[in-house]
C-alpha cells in the first residue's frame, strides 16, 4: 500500500517549472531584495535624519552606485545563490562579508573624490543599520521558504546515482547528499552485482528511489516514473567501463551528469570542480537545452504555433468535413508515439486510410491502397499533419524536432541502431532537419533510416532558435515533396 506520510510525496508532485527554472527565479528574488534592503535603508535614514524633505541630489549617487555594487559584490563572495540560504550561519556571515565590502568602497570612493565632508553622518550611520538589519530579516524569510520549498519537492535536486561495488563509499554519499537537501530519485547499478543502497532503506526522509538492473535498463526506461534533475556517476575502476563508454551510453537521454573524480582520467582535464553537499564532483554532460533554452523553444512554439494555428482554422474545418464525406470513420487518427525522453503522448492526424483491423503496423508505401482519395492528397500535401498544432500548443511536441515515429518502429530501430533513441532528447516535432534534407517518407531500408537518424542528431547537438526558423522557412519550400504519399 503506498505511503501517505507526506514526507514521501515530493518526488510525486509534478513541477510548474523546471529545477533550474524555479532556482533561478528564486536566487533573482533573494538579489532583488539584496537591492531592495539598500535602497530601503537608504530612504529610512534620510526619513530619519531629514523628515519629509526631498531626497538629496548628494544622497542618489552613493544609493545607485550601491546597488551596482550589491550586484557585483554579492555574487562574487557567494553571498547570493541557494549555498549561502541552506545553511543561515554560513550565510550571514558571507553576507556581512559582502555587506562590510560595499561601504568600504564606496568610503574608498568617497575618499578618493573628496566627497565624505559632504554627508550627514547620522545619516551614513542610519543608512548602515537599517541597510543591514534588513538584509537580516530578508536572508531569514528567504532561509524559511527555501527550507519550505526543499520540504515540498519544488527546489529539491533529485538526484540518480550510478553506483559501483563499493557499499560503504556509496552508503556515505547518500547520507551526506540527503544531509543537504538533495533526493535520492534512482538507483543504478552499473552491473547488476552492484549492491542496493542499505542507507536508504532506513533513511528517515525522502521516498523511494526507482531502482534499475544496469545503465542500459535506466537509459531505456528514463523518464517514465518521477523526473530525475541530475545524474551523479560514482566511478568503479573493477567494472572495465571508462568514462567515455558511461557516457556515451548518458548521451541517450537528456540529463546533466556530473562524476565524482577518482584517479586521473584525461577527459576531466580542465573541467572546474563544485560541491555537491560535501562532495567535489566535475560536469561531465549536459543536456542539449540548459533551463533558458527550454524557455525560448516553448516561446517560440507557442507565439508561431499560435501564429499558424489561428489563420488555418477554416482550413482544418474544411478538411475535417472532406475527410468525413470521403469515407466512413473519425476524422482524426490518433496514436500513441515517443515523446521528450522516451515518454509517450498522443498525437493526432487527419485520417487518410480506409478504417482497418490490422494489428500490425506498416510503414505507408507510394501506392497503398489503404489511402484514402481524399488522404492521398493531405498526405502529398503534408496537410494531414496539421493538428499537430494542437499537440505542440498542448507541450506534447515543438514545432521544430525529431519526428516522432511508431511505437513499434521504436522498438525496431532501438534494437538496430544504437544511437537512435538519442533523438528523444527533444521534443518531437512537426517538421525537422532530416525532413527538409528529404529524408521524409517511407525509410525501407536500413540506410535511409540511419540518414535520418544522422540528421535528426545533427538537430539536437546543435539546436539555436536561428536553426528552428531557418528549418521552418526551408519546410514551406519542401512541403510538396515526392517522398511523401
Amino acid at each position: 500500500m503506498p505511503r501517505s506520510d507526506p514526507q514521501h510525496a515530493p518526488s510525486q508532485r509534478r513541477r510548474m517549472l523546471s529545477l533550474g527554472m524555479s532556482r533561478a527565479l528564486f536566487v533573482a528574488a533573494t538579489q532583488a531584495t539584496d537591492v531592495l534592503s539598500f535602497v530601503f535603508g537608504a530612504y529610512l535614514a534620510h526619513s530619519i535624519r531629514f523628515g519629509s524633505d526631498p531626497f538629496q541630489s548628494l544622497e542618489v549617487g552613493p544609493v545607485i552606485l550601491s546597488v551596482i555594487l550589491v550586484l557585483l559584490v554579492f555574487p562574487t563572495a557567494r553571498a547570493t545563490g541557494l549555498p549561502a540560504l541552506e545553511n543561515p550561519w554560513r550565510g550571514v556571515k558571507r553576507m556581512s562579508q559582502a555587506f562590510a565590502s560595499v561601504f568600504v568602497v564606496l568610503a574608498i570612493i568617497g575618499f578618493s573624490l573628496q566627497q565624505t565632508e559632504q554627508f550627514s553622518r547620522l545619516w551614513v550611520v542610519s543608512w548602515i543599520v537599517a541597510t543591514y538589519f534588513s538584509l537580516l530579516c530578508t536572508r531569514v524569510w528567504w532561509s524559511g521558504f527555501l527550507k519550505h520549498g526543499i520540504d515540498s519537492g519544488y527546489l529539491r535536486e533529485r538526484i540518480a546515482l550510478i553506483h559501483g561495488r563499493d557499499q560503504r563509499y556509496l552508503d556515505a554519499i547518500i547520507a551526506d547528499l540527503r544531509a543537504h537537501g538533495f533526493e535520492i530519485d534512482a538507483l543504478v547499478p552499473l552491473y547488476p552485482e552492484a549492491p542496493a543502497a542499505v542507507a536508504l532503506d532506513s533513511a528517515p526522509t525522502g521516498s523511494t528511489p526507482r531502482r534499475f538492473d544496469d545503465l542500459t535498463d535506466f537509459v531505456h526506461r528514463f523518464g517514465t516514473d518521477a523526473k530525475t534533475d541530475r545524474a551523479l556517476l560514482i566511478p568503479d575502476t573493477n567494472t572495465g567501463m571508462t568514462l567515455h563508454q558511461i557516457a556515451a551510453d548518458l548521451r541517450m537521454i537528456s540529463l546533466d551528469v556530473d562524476v565524482i573524480p577518482c584517479g586521473y582520467d584525461p577527459s576531466l582535464l580542465g573541467r572546474i570542480p563544485r560541491l555537491a553537499g560535501r562532495i567535489p564532483v566535475v560536469n561531465l554532460m549536459t543536456r542539449p537545452l540548459s533551463d533558458a533554452d527550454v524557455f525560448v523553444k516553448r516561446t517560440e512554439d507557442l507565439i508561431l504555433g499560435g501564429l499558424f494555428l489561428i489563420p488555418l482554422l477554416p482550413v482544418l474545418a474544411l478538411i475535417a468535413l472532406l475527410v468525413k464525406l470521403d469515407s466512413p470513420g473519425p476524422v482524426l487518427f490518433a496514436q500513441s508515439r515517443a515523446g521528450f525522453n522516451n515518454v509517450p503522448f498522443r498525437i493526432y492526424k487527419f485520417r487518410s486510410m480506409y478504417v482497418h483491423d490490422d494489428p500490425h503496423v506498416r510503414q505507408a508505401t507510394r501506392d497503398d491502397d489503404r489511402i484514402t482519395r481524399v488522404g492521398r492528397v493531405l498526405r502529398r500535401t503534408s496537410l494531414d499533419e496539421l493538428p499537430q498544432l494542437f499537440n505542440v500548443i498542448r507541450g506534447s511536441m515543438s514545432l521544430v524536432g525529431p519526428r516522432p515515429h511508431a511505437l513499434a518502429h521504436d522498438r525496431e530501430y532501438t534494437e538496430m541502431i544504437g544511437t537512435y533513441i538519442a533523438r528523444h532528447r527533444m521534443k518531437p516535432g512537426l517538421t525537422g532537419w532530416a525532413q527538409v534534407n528529404g529524408w521524409r517518407g517511407e525509410t525501407d531500408t536500413l540506410e535511409k533510416m540511419l540518414k535520418r537518424i544522422e540528421h535528426d542528431l545533427y538537430y539536437v547537438d546543435t539546436w539555436s532558435l536561428f536553426f528552428d526558423l531557418k528549418i521552418i522557412v526551408l519546410t514551406l519550400r519542401v512541403l510538396y515533396h515526392r517522398n511523401a504519399y
